[in-house]
């Protein structure tokens, strides 16, 4: 983040599947969860602070306040650094983040001795959770950074549509008004404009008028 000429490229996720927890010496922690990415459920690493977390176990309810209290007694006693708490083993099943906006970016550096770390695939925590094997065709690991987490703000049209969008096109119409509210609420929640199209994927300008004007027509 020093590098004058780095700016990040944000992205927003909406499901996060915490597997593992993992905590080192340091004031920040690493998730080993999935996430639907371009469409596809993908595995990931995902940087936070305690902060973070924090604002993760709280907005996943009951079973984050559960974890939350085992991860204070983990703290609160003499443990290995890194130490790795498996929620799916010791829960019976994910932390699952849903209704929020999670905005993440890929850092500014990821260190190239980290593919060797894991070079034999038994070692790879993807394979020990999906228990296949890693595609060759690609070597770079889904590591990201995580900026920001709010609530969704869920586009819910007060009636349907006109006749000025086709019944073909409702469907894509209703999900561009979507993406239009995720900008909105970008911007409200600190993002500059750029950043908050980043963020709602609607960097392209045309695709940005689109989805203004079908969140107007879907009002």
């Amino acid at each position: 983040m020093d590098n004058p000429e780095y700016a990040p490229l944000y992205r927003q996720i909406n499901e996060l599947y915490i597997d593992t927890v993992v905590i080192d010496d340091t004031e920040f922690i690493t998730l080993w969860c999935f996430t639907v990415i371009d469409d596809e459920y993908k595995f990931i690493y995902l940087g936070c602070d305690f902060t973070q977390f924090n604002q993760i176990l709280i907005g996943a309810g009951d079973k984050g306040k559960e974890i939350a209290l085992h991860i204070a007694n983990v703290l609160n006693h003499p443990y290995d650094v890194p130490t790795l708490i498996p929620i799916k083993e010791q829960f019976e099943d994910y932390l699952e983040l849903t209704g929020f906006d999670i905005v993440v970016y890929e850092p500014l550096s990821v260190e190239d001795d980290f593919e060797e770390e894991y070079e034999d695939d038994d070692d790879l925590p993807l394979e020990q959770l999906l228990g296949g094997n890693r595609d060759q065709t690609s070597k770079k690991y889904l590591i990201y950074q995580l900026d920001k987490l709010y609530p969704s703000k869920i586009f819910e049209p007060e009636k349907k549509a006109g006749e000025a969008i086709g019944e073909c096109f409702e469907d894509d119409s209703l999900e561009l008004a979507q993406l239009y509210y995720d900008y909105l609420n970008a911007v409200e929640n600190g993002y500059t404009e750029c950043e908050a199209r980043q963020v709602a994927g609607l960097e392209r300008e045309l695709f940005f008028r689109m989805a203004n004007k079908a969140a107007e027509l879907w009002k």
